[in-house]
């Protein structure tokens, strides 16, 4: 192999000759720019640059060898990157201000990881869609539902444990599939999976894990059980190759996402990104900036489904459970049920469409108007889940499991120890807020505990405010 100077290589960056270092080797990725998932412009930042540590945050181990041939490969180079600098990980716990023994509540976190975390990297975690109305809404309405606690009741212990599409965990909440994990920290999904087992948690590994599968299987242990989540590409063939793969890797549960036909408009992650780059010469290209895709790219998806082809192709590959993820009125909930999935209630984490329905509200919907929906599906919810009390809430009117994302993307900034205590913070305000309702089971709750009468002014309300 050719072995080439830094001089060398920043001869070509450019759209005619692009060539990028990865971990000292040398790839001429010209012919790919047009065909890269996430566009050509973020390949061109580091075009004739060493692009390591841009491109490690964000992809899994096996990127170049599924998506380069080996002609690609120039050659190598040395003294591309300086050994003795800090590595992401040192710069990150350099940077953190809050100790994770000052953390005693999940919104602890985001702060922590807001201080700690380049401010590209956060934008991407923390930004919703557009002005921002439905991630808001999501964590507030969940407030406005309030308890109505029993008293007199005998309270011995609490337990927890409950069972998710068929398997048993310790816990009703669970790590959500959620893209960035490598952003919050280089060893990504690994972590979240090793935490997730001390706990007899359930992890929900995403699509666009920055870890491979194989290697997220590998950081857990023997028998733990993980559930995979499903972006169907505009090329099914290699999305159906992804759940046979997982299938034989021993994930034991899926969700595919149906809320994500394209990406929403995230402006702040957007404005944050347009600002760092106001140093690049504005072309043809940047004049679009208000049609740029999220920091974290994915591969287009397939937008062609309806209820029954996309059941009958997942179904075609696995019996394994099925959830459908995105679902946000009683009427689709209700035909989950008739096709035989779970439903999944979810507006993107407020992401996607700005406006959306919380899943409390679809919760209460579906309590009213398909009630049957409870007894033949284990309904799953997320978005704006940050305290116990907002598990114990989504579980009495009748959710199975409850999904949470950034919360242990935040978590991830003190790596394993810090989503280990994210859980231990979350299980324990659970047990607190069952013990002071009087109920010592999962089984115990029930909608009786929980007024939502409230939600219907709520909104407008929530709006005035902001």
């Amino acid at each position: 192999m050719a072995m080439l100077s830094l001089s060398d290589v920043e001869q070509h960056a450019s759209k005619k000759s692009c060539w990028v270092i990865i971990d000292n080797v040398v790839y001429d990725v010209t012919d790919f720019l047009a065909s890269h998932p996430g566009g050509s412009g973020i390949i061109l930042r580091y075009a004739g640059k060493d692009a390591t540590e841009a491109f490690a945050q964000i992809h899994p181990s096996d990127t170049i060898e599924k998506y380069l041939k080996p002609e690609q490969r120039v050659g190598s180079v040395l003294g591309s990157s300086d050994s003795t600098s800090p590595k992401p990980a040192a710069q990150l716990e350099a940077k953190r201000k809050v100790k994770l023994s000052g953390i005693i509540s999940i919104s602890d976190f985001e702060k922590a990881a807001r201080s700690a975390l380049p401010s590209r990297a956060f934008a991407f975690l923390v930004t919703g869609a557009e002005d921002q109305l439905a991630l808001s809404w999501n964590r507030m309405s969940w407030k406005y539902a309030r308890f109505r606690p029993r008293v007199l009741k005998p309270i011995e212990h609490v337990d927890t444990s409950c069972t998710i599409l068929g398997n048993k965990f310790s816990i009703p909440f669970f790590i959500c599939p959620a893209g960035g994990a490598k952003l919050a920290n280089p060893a990504g999904e690994t972590l979240m999976t090793r935490a997730a087992a001390k706990h007899g948690a359930l992890h929900w590994v995403c699509n666009g894990a920055g870890c491979t599968p194989r290697e997220i299987v590998a950081a857990g242990t023997t028998g733990q059980t993980l559930y995979w989540q499903i972006y169907p590409k505009s090329d099914l063939s290699i999305s159906e190759q992804e759940v046979r793969n997982a299938v034989a890797l021993g994930y034991k549960g899926f969700a595919l996402t149906v809320d994500a036909i394209c990406a929403g408009k995230r402006e702040y992650d957007m404005r944050v990104a347009i600002e760092e780059e106001q140093e690049v010469e504005e072309d043809d290209d940047q004049l679009e900036n208000h049609e740029r895709e999220p920091t974290v790219k994915r591969p287009p998806v397939w937008t062609k489904f309806d209820w029954v082809s996309a059941v009958r192709w997942l179904r075609g590959i696995t019996d394994l459970p099925i959830a459908i993820k995105g679902i946000q009125c009683w009427e689709d909930a209700e035909l989950c049920m008739q096709f035989g999935v779970h439903p999944w209630l979810s507006n993107h984490g407020g992401r996607q469409l700005d406006g959306a329905p919380s899943a409390i509200e679809t919760l209460v919907e579906m309590r009213k108007n398909c009630p049957k929906v409870f007894e033949k599906c284990d309904v799953i919810v997320d978005g704006g889940i940050e305290r116990g009390a907002d598990v114990v809430k989504a579980l009495a009117l009748g959710a199975k499991g409850v999904g949470l994302g950034r919360a242990f993307l935040y978590a991830l900034v003190f790596g394993e120890a810090g989503v280990s205590k994210a859980i231990r913070i979350l299980q324990h305000e659970m047990e607190v807020t069952m013990s002071l309702l009087g109920v010592q089971s999962l089984s115990d709750l029930n909608p009786s505990l929980v007024d939502t009468s409230g939600l219907l002014y709520a909104a407008p309300l929530h709006l005035a405010k902001l």
